[in-house]
């Protein structure tokens, strides 16, 4: 019955498979998805600061 051993072989031949300018492009993938992200967060932030001010619950007439 054979051993179970770890296939760190495997292992470091994967790890030779991303290249860097595929490491490049994967940064600035993420560069770009942070970039739109505080792209979203800063036209909603303006959005709901344009919104009105809700009523106070004392003014409501009842």
């Amino acid at each position: 019955m054979p051993r179970f051993r770890l296939p760190t072989r495997f292992l470091a031949d994967t790890a030779a498979v991303v290249r860097s300018d595929e490491r490049l492009i994967l940064l600035f993938l993420l560069l770009l998805s942070v970039a739109a992200l505080a792209v979203f967060l800063h036209y909603t932030t303006l959005l709901l600061e344009g919104l009105p001010d809700p009523l106070p619950t004392g003014l409501s007439g009842s």
